[in-house]
């Protein structure tokens, strides 16, 4: 897998994940765990120090919104078809789930993704045989060899059959699922012996401004872009993107209700790099009517906002459900019958 399918893999799988968990059918410092919270309610401060992408979402408070159907019918389409779940586990552990948190350790670091590569932290309503129950059905239906253990206070399942991640839970509704020594990392940390550090991590440090800049949201993501990011991404449009090179970090906020508001953030190297993309994103409106867009998608994003803020831009955006569903349809293709509204 290259490095520019792998950072698109992720933006997706961020996305299917966050969607696919609505309930339809990885010591941290500063605010991402200094206040040592309870692994029973607060999934991101379970994640280890340093990550490159970091995505926390209520999903309860998702579940409940107007237009959660819809993200999770459509965004759940990405993982493929996957069954009755509810009747392969006996319960439905997509609508048991109410927190997430999902880590990218070094995204973009490595020219092939594994499983240690990420983690996912997620609190429900949920007991351990359960969920060991719920991944020893899946595995075994795929063809592989379920092979349980316990692990302190965890059950764990992982496919003897195939190399991967691995399933662990604990009673009170703790699920975490991981690969290699972040999986043993994440472990620790539910057992209230996490990563140490000297001081504080340079990378905690700047997701936490971010999502501070972000403020509050039913899903807040926040992604540091690595050294020479562009170059492996940017790859034959490098000319035609250059716009984007001093582009170091990226926040987002999702909230979900009648209507969807995104805001976007966009970290430079400095004031030049963020006029720089300003201008990029502005030449891009303009050009809107050249392009063959679904006309209430053209109009949504003429009226996306962009605040300029010394080194940063942020763009916001309101998608009504019409708009939504334009946006769905563009991005992932036209989905299946449309979900009425209530």
């Amino acid at each position: 897998m290259s490095v520019r399918a792998f950072h698109w893999g992720l933006f997706l799988s961020a996305l299917a994940l966050t969607g696919g968990v609505l309930g339809l059918h990885g010591r941290r410092t500063g605010e991402l765990g200094a206040a040592q919270q309870s692994a029973a309610t607060s999934p991101l401060a379970l994640i280890p120090p340093g990550s490159a992408f970091v995505l926390s979402a209520d999903v309860a408070q998702l579940r409940r919104a107007p237009l959660g159907a819809i993200l999770a019918q459509r965004f759940g389409q990405l993982g493929g078809p996957s069954g009755d779940l509810s009747t392969l586990c006996g319960f439905d552990p997509l609508a048991a789930l109410d927190e997430l948190a999902l880590a990218v350790p070094s995204a973009g670091k490595a020219e092939s993704a594994h499983a240690e590569d990420f983690g996912v932290v997620a609190t429900g309503h949920f007991s351990a045989a359960q969920i060991t129950r719920c991944a020893s059905a899946a595995i075994s239906q795929r063809g592989g060899e379920p092979v349980l253990a316990q692990l302190g206070a965890f059950s764990s399942v992982r496919d003897r059959k195939r190399a991967g991640g691995e399933v662990a839970a604990r009673d009170g509704g703790l699920l975490i699922v991981s690969g290699g020594s972040y999986f043993r990392d994440l472990l620790d940390a539910a057992a209230g012996n996490p990563s140490h550090r000297e001081h504080e991590d340079a990378k905690d440090a700047r997701h936490v401004a971010l999502r501070r800049a972000l403020g509050s949201g039913a899903i807040l993501a926040s992604w540091l872009l690595p050294d020479g990011w562009f170059e492996r991404v940017a790859g034959e449009d490098a000319a035609r993107l250059s716009s984007l090179r001093g582009l170091q970090a990226i926040g987002a906020r999702v909230e979900v209700a009648k209507e969807l508001r995104l805001s976007l953030l966009l970290d430079c190297a400095g004031p030049d790099g963020a006029t720089a993309i300003r201008a990029w994103l502005e030449q891009l409106r303009a050009s809107l009517t050249e392009l063959p867009l679904d006309p209430v998608l053209a109009g949504a994003a003429r009226r996306i906002e962009i605040e300029p803020a010394g080194a940063q831009l942020r763009l916001k955006l309101t998608l009504d459900r019409t708009e939504l569903t334009a946006a769905l349809d563009t991005l992932l293709g036209p989905g299946g019958p449309q979900i009425p509204a209530p």
